[in-house]
């Protein structure tokens, strides 16, 4: 692997965009990073002055392409991202993404995707988490009470709040588990079942008692808007259920002696993430 030329920061930009530069070139069969047309080589000058300056602004001077390292760019983005828009932010995450690993296809050195390759994705996990979240605080009280009310208000409504709830999963995830049981139940466990970014859960234990409801069930499923609105009676949304696990989980298992940052790890692992930062945005959402 190489390291970009020049020896001054906008001397490396431009071969960065010689390196990337494919107009004109077909992408019928290709599967690349490469830059094909003109607004994309925009923004990708954009990227290179946005990264660059903040470079410049901690004195680092090295080559550009040995600057992109987990820690440098980690400072980067959360300064350059602050106050912009969830989806400003997940384009911008996307399109640096394809800019690295375009540099990377034509043989130049990004210490970053050696050091961690779901760096991007975790961080746009992150902003699609936020983007769900409620601001104020959004754990519910004696959640044990509210999902036997939904019960008695509707059974099929309990069903799935304490679904999500016991498996800490989304909303869509317990829908699926309460339609298709038999396909995710295996003696104690949830198997097989797929979240948010085809990302498929660990076995999750779940309880003899939720096991047999799920598979004696005999209510019809209800739509999700239906769903809202049996919620809506409590003053509470969907995601609450899976953010009252999260903070219950994490204070159960430092109560039996884990440490906070183990604890945080096992309880992003139960949301179908891989990071303690993830667990940290759901604590902050239920102070």
């Amino acid at each position: 692997m190489a390291n970009l030329k020049g020896g001054t920061f906008e001397k490396q930009i431009k071969d960065a965009f010689h390196r990337l530069e494919a107009f004109g070139v077909s992408r019928v069969g290709k599967s690349d990073n490469l830059t094909h047309s003109d607004k994309l080589a925009e923004k990708r000058e954009m990227y290179l002055k946005d990264i660059t300056s903040f470079f410049k602004s901690q004195n680092l001077n090295n080559k550009l392409n040995t600057l992109f390292t987990k820690e440098n760019l980690n400072n980067f983005f959360n300064s350059r991202l602050e106050n912009l828009s969830s989806k400003t932010q997940e384009n911008y995450l996307r399109g640096f993404s394809s800019m690295l690993k375009g540099l990377e296809q034509q043989n130049i050195y990004i210490p970053l995707l050696l050091e961690d390759k779901d760096f991007f994705n975790d961080r746009v996990a992150i902003i699609k988490d936020e983007a769900d979240i409620i601001i104020e605080n959004r754990y519910i009280e004696n959640v044990d009470n509210v999902i036997k009310s939904l019960y008695e208000d509707r059974a099929i409504s309990g069903l799935i709040a304490q679904c999500q709830y016991d498996l800490s999963i989304r909303q869509s995830e317990a829908f699926e588990l309460v339609k298709n049981p038999t396909l995710y139940l295996d003696s104690g466990y949830v198997v097989n079942l797929v979240g948010k970014g085809n990302h498929k859960y660990n076995p999750k234990e779940i309880s003899f008692e939720l096991e047999q409801k799920l598979l004696n069930n005999s209510y019809d499923l209800i739509d999700k808007s239906t769903y809202y609105q049996d919620l809506k009676s409590y003053d509470i949304s969907s995601h609450d259920f899976r953010f009252t696990a999260a903070r219950d989980n994490f204070e159960n298992m430092l109560k039996n002696g884990i440490s906070e940052k183990e604890a945080k790890l096992k309880v992003s692992e139960e949301l179908n993430h891989k990071r303690e930062a993830i667990t940290d945005y759901y604590l902050k959402r239920t102070e």
